[in-house]
């Protein structure tokens, strides 16, 4: 029987894999040890304790945002103290997106959600990582750059007048209103995330279509194409690549990538992983 946990700044997915193959989902509270104490995560982690009795778990595995190689000993700890008789591993949301997207095989590894990462994972461990950076200097691909990129140009008028016309009318507030959002209130990021539902409505529009294309093009040259430039296997990981794998698929091609999986988010694959399933070659 073992645990896993998908942890985010925003909730944490758990899931319980009995013996028998049945398995029960419960949802924690987000955690991030960036912005969390040790004792605010055990006593979030605790809550986890409900789904099962503590001593019956084998195995726990914990993949989170944070989960740095740093703060991957204080996630071990806690842990072990709350299922006494488990082998218990932690490691970051990047490891998270190799194993769901790649399995025990080589590749790149990415998030595209509100924000983006990447990774060449040689099968076994993360080789190297170029700096995501955040929305502000990076984070390209990532739906609070595309977000910014929308904002922006419908507030200088640089967008098509259409897509000005289009996007007041679904916005349904003013100018006023973004500028609070993005300068005054916590998480701009995903604040400015929230606008790529506009662009995923309005997809067929070709300015929407190529904020998108362009963001991607972006996070290829200036992520993807620094990793060895003999791998070529991908996979993907987060909502903004599921729900514009057509266009990431396209870019990816361009660059001679293959992308081998897209899964909006890791968690139902990290369970065949642990499972012992067989990812496809």
């Amino acid at each position: 029987m073992f645990l896993i946990f998908d942890a985010g700044s925003t909730k944490t997915d758990v899931r319980l894999v009995k013996e028998d193959g049945s398995c029960v989902s419960a949802e924690l509270a987000g955690i991030n040890p960036f912005f969390m104490d040790a004792e605010a995560i055990r006593s979030e982690l605790r809550r986890s304790c409900q789904l099962v009795s503590p001593s019956s778990v084998d195995s726990v595995y914990y993949y989170g945002a944070g989960c740095v190689a740093d703060y991957e000993p204080l996630f071990v700890d806690v842990l072990s103290s709350l299922f006494p008789n488990a082998r218990v591993e932690a490691h970051s949301d990047l490891f998270a997106a190799c194993r769901a997207t790649l399995g025990d095989g080589a590749g790149i590894a990415c998030i595209l959600g509100t924000g983006s990462n990447s990774c060449y994972f040689d099968g076994s461990v993360v080789v190297s990582n170029v700096p995501p950076l955040g929305y502000v200097l990076g984070d390209e691909g990532s739906g609070a750059t595309m977000g910014k990129q929308l904002v922006g140009d419908v507030l200088k008028g640089c967008a098509p007048a259409d897509v000005c016309e289009m996007f007041w009318k679904w916005y349904g507030a003013d100018r006023k209103d973004i500028m609070d959002g993005v300068y005054r209130k916590s998480f701009p990021n995903r604040f400015l995330a929230t606008f790529t539902r506009f662009l995923a409505e309005h997809i067929d529009h070709p300015y929407c279509r190529s904020v998108v294309e362009r963001s991607f093009v972006a996070f290829f040259e200036r992520n993807v194409l620094q990793y060895p430039t003999d791998v070529r296997e991908m996979g993907f990981v987060g909502s903004i690549a599921a729900h514009f794998s057509d266009i990431l698929q396209a870019v990816a091609g361009r660059y001679g990538y293959a992308v081998r999986t897209i899964v909006a988010r890791p968690m139902d694959a990290l369970v065949a992983y642990h499972r012992g399933v067989s990812f496809p070659a």
